[in-house]
């Protein structure tokens, strides 16, 4: 008995030495596994985080893109917008310089018939004084006073008819004027309604412009001449 207590001892003593040896791996792995448990939740974590980052950088990406595509389009919708316009510009110019062509041609044509009528107006001018020569010659050649020969009252017919129809050729010239003073307005508004549109007038004659644009070209040709001025 007192050989083999020793023994038990020993026994006892690596049984107390396993238990203790049990609970200190226990602890360790019980510590192992929160700080495994720890690593996972900050790895968890960490994931969710490049995740959340993922998915922001990807609405980022999609907002950006929707944006440029926005973008394209409306910088498209502007070009075509300015080509339209550029075109609606063009179609108005070309007709106002067709309109313009054509008030420029009545407006001549106006001018022409007023040079004629007023040429008309100094042959009738000239001819009643020579009517009018005739007739005092004829009266100073009577016998008596109150005598009237033939001649003379069908000179006199003559200078009446004459006044008659220079009266009338003078409401007529000044019927004509007026035309012609609306005319020109008329076409000098359509020359400023090109130039307002950045168009060019486009007359192949300078001679039927208005005196708008005459005076416009005189004076861009004079500052031509001068050059720059310091």
């Amino acid at each position: 008995m007192q050989k083999s207590l020793p023994i038990i001892l020993i026994l006892a003593l690596l049984a107390v030495a396993g238990f203790i040896l049990f609970f200190v791996n226990q602890s360790r792995l019980a510590e192992k596994d929160a700080v495994m448990q720890d690593q996972m939740l900050t790895l968890q974590a960490e994931q969710q985080r490049l995740s959340d980052i993922e998915e922001q950088l990807r609405g980022e990406m999609l907002e950006k893109d929707r944006l440029a595509r926005e973008a394209m389009e409306a910088r498209q919708m502007a070009e075509a917008l300015a080509e339209q316009e550029r075109r609606e510009r063009e179609k108005l110019v070309a007709d106002l310089n067709e309109r313009l062509k054509q008030e420029a041609r009545e407006r001549a044509g106006a001018e022409a018939a007023q040079r004629e009528l007023e040429q008309r107006m100094e042959d009738l001018a000239a001819a009643q004084r020579e009517a009018q020569a005739a007739l005092a010659m004829l009266e100073s050649a009577r016998q008596t006073p109150t005598e009237q020969r033939p001649e003379e009252v069908e000179l006199q017919k003559k200078l009446e008819a004459q006044r008659m129809q220079l009266a009338s050729l003078e409401r007529e010239n000044l019927a004509l004027k007026q035309r012609q003073q609306l005319l020109e307005q008329r076409q000098i508004a359509t020359e400023e309604a090109i130039v307002s549109a950045g168009g060019q007038i486009d007359i192949p004659y300078p001679e039927i412009r208005s005196p708008n644009v005459r005076r416009r070209d005189a004076i861009l040709f004079k500052q031509r001449l001068s050059g720059p001025q310091e």
